[in-house]
Order: C-alpha cells, then sequence, then structure tokens
C-alpha cells in the first residue's frame, strides 16, 4: 500500500503542477500539504479513520463534539484522551452512522491522560492494527483525523520530526540529565545540563543510573514518577554505576528556566494558544509530528501509509508538534485498562 500511496500522491501532484500557474505568488490551497487534491491520495487511511475511530460528544444528544476516540476491540473498547471529558456529565459517540447514549468509563491512567470507555455495539466494531514496531523514523508521513461530518471523515497529513522520548514533567524542575533509550541495566546518563543538580552532585556523562529514592531505574517513565511531585530544591538520593563500580549521590532539584511551560509568542498569534491542549506534557513518552490538529481533533488514531496505527493522538503541544502515544507504550496501555 506504501508504494501504491506514494504513486498517487505523485501523479496528483505532477498533474496539478503542470496546469499554468503564471501570476501566482503562493500555492492553491488545494494543492497544499493538507489541500483537497492531496487528501485523494489518503483515500485508504481515510476509511480506516472513518471505521476505526469515534466521535465523542459531551452531551447524550450528539451535537456537541469534543474529541476523538480509538476502537482497540470488537466488543466495543474505546480509548481516549481523559482530560478532554473530565467533568463531563453525559457522554455519547458515534461510530460511522451509529450512535451509542450509553458509555461507561472504565477506567483512566492519570499519567497518560487516557480513559477507557466500553459501549455495548450493535455490530462488532472495528479496532485498529496496531504495530508492532517500537518507533517510526523521522521523516516517515502519518495520517490523523481531521474534521467530521455523519458520513465523511476528513484527513490530516504530516511527518514524524523526532524519535519517541519522553517530555519533560512540567512542574517547572529538572535533574539536569539526558537520558539513553530504556535497559534492563538501568539509564544510561548521555549528556549533563551545565550547572545542573545532577552535575554539580558529580555525576558523569556515561553513569548508568541504577536507583533514585532506592526506587530502580530501569525505563524513563520511573524517572518522571520520582520527580512529579517535586519542587525545585527538594534532594533526591541517587545510585549509579561507573566503571564497574556503584556510587551514590544526592542531586538537588533546579528550577527549570522559565518555569513551567506556557504558550510561546508565536502560539499564541491569531488565537493558536486556544487550539493547544491544557494537558500537553508529562507523558513518560511520545511521537512528535507536526500534522496540524487542534485540540479537539486530538485522541484518535496515526497511522502511518500502510493504515496501519503507529500511535494515538494525545496532545497538541504548540503551532507546529503534535504528540502521540507510540504504538509499543498504547498497546501496554490497551491490555491493561481492559483488565
Amino acid at each position: 500500500m506504501t508504494r501504491s500511496i506514494l504513486t498517487s500522491l505523485t501523479i496528483i501532484l505532477t498533474s496539478a503542477a503542470i496546469q499554468p500557474l503564471l501570476g501566482q505568488n503562493v500555492l492553491p490551497g488545494d494543492l497544499r500539504i493538507n489541500g483537497k487534491t492531496v487528501w485523494e491520495a489518503f483515500e485508504p487511511q481515510r476509511q480506516v479513520l472513518q471505521k476505526s475511530s469515534a466521535v465523542i460528544y459531551t452531551d447524550d444528544r450528539a451535537r456537541i463534539m469534543k474529541i476523538y476516540g480509538t476502537i482497540v476491540s470488537e466488543d466495543g473498547y474505546i480509548l481516549t484522551k481523559a482530560s478532554e471529558i473530565e467533568g463531563s456529565s453525559s457522554l455519547s459517540l458515534r461510530i460511522g452512522s451509529d450512535i451509542y447514549r450509553e458509555v461507561q468509563v472504565v477506567d483512566v491512567d492519570p499519567q497518560w491522560d487516557v480513559a477507557m470507555l466500553k459501549i455495548k455495539p450493535t455490530t462488532p466494531l472495528i479496532p485498529v492494527e496496531i504495530s508492532d514496531q517500537s518507533d517510526v523514523p523521522q521523516g516517515s508521513w502519518v495520517i490523523s483525523n481531521g474534521s467530521t461530518s455523519r458520513s465523511n471523515r476528513r484527513v490530516k497529513v504530516g511527518i514524524v520530526g523526532a524519535h519517541s522520548r519522553g517530555v519533560a514533567v512540567d512542574n517547572g524542575v529538572m535533574l539536569g540529565v539526558v537520558l539513553g533509550e530504556d535497559s534492563d541495566n538501568g539509564l544510561e546518563i548521555k549528556e549533563l545540563s551545565k550547572d545542573g543538580g545532577a552535575e554539580q552532585a558529580g555525576l558523569q556523562k556515561g553513569d548508568i543510573l541504577k536507583s533514585v529514592e532506592g526506587q530502580p531505574m530501569l525505563e524513563r517513565e520511573e524517572l518522571l514518577k520520582a520527580v512529579q511531585d517535586k519542587k525545585a530544591g527538594d534532594k533526591l538520593a541517587v545510585e549509579v554505576a561507573r566503571d564497574g563500580e556503584m556510587m551514590k549521590f544526592e542531586i538537588e532539584l533546579k528550577a527549570r528556566p522559565g518555569g513551567p511551560k506556557r504558550p510561546s509568542r508565536n502560539d499564541q498569534m491569531g488565537g493558536g494558544a486556544k487550539a493547544l491542549s491544557e494537558r500537553s506534557s508529562d507523558f513518560p513518552r511520545i511521537l512528535q509530528h507536526d500534522t496540524p490538529v487542534s485540540k479537539d481533533r486530538i485522541g484518535g488514531p496515526l497511522l502511518n501509509l500502510d493504515g496501519v496505527c503507529v500511535g494515538m493522538n494525545i496532545a497538541r503541544n504548540s503551532r507546529v508538534a503534535t504528540y502521540a502515544i507510540p504504538a509499543r507504550e498504547l498497546s501496554e496501555i490497551i491490555a491493561r485498562l481492559k483488565k
């Protein structure tokens, strides 16, 4: 499917390019990356989004759209962004032309900001096919839900801009380290922030972080948990391995420059800040892409060119960045919340 999609896109853009464009200073809207002409190349992915994602409403009459959800089982389990439906007195959702007014919130994971919903479908649902790959190469095309009507789902297209990574806790503090990949041996310290708490305590590049406050450190998610309730000036007892020896240090947390993240001037231009998710950080791991989706288009699947789910959109972080939960972590969350 990947080759056919790229071939279709090339034909569409090439055919459009030979049309006279003299006197035009900008590319016509339908030829841009999220223009109508380009959408036609992604019809197979649009159909997957139409069948395997739900439109969630915050009223029982299915009129006030709030967010999307990702269908994860035939028997009615749907995953979505928890903070966007929090406090809603009633929920309903639509899949295709079918409306469900009895929606149960089965479980919530505050750390990932996800909620597992459950309905009783009239016919078996079509869940997304979740990728078994742990990462998505930079530069890969990805497709998300755009706007929707009862009969037609539009797509939004973007590019993966970075490898999967953790997102710093947005409480204004920092440990002062850059970590490598998760490992059964601990977390390798790749870099140290200049004058950060870790550097001042004596940690070095190449140290393997073994524990924080007595808790083993095998995943970056565990380090995020260890600091999420801390403030600048608090101290953490850490243990690292260096050249085969175990060493103990006490690290003082430092205030992150600028404090907790606020919308930048660029994000605020043109009302852009209103389109950003209120909860847009403090995720154990994310996949970043540049698809222009607003906060009410979050919650649905992120597809590759083969129509396979490589993540679930979880936050609009800035005017140029959308975050998704990577496929590996998504599979783990689904298995846990369905129990």
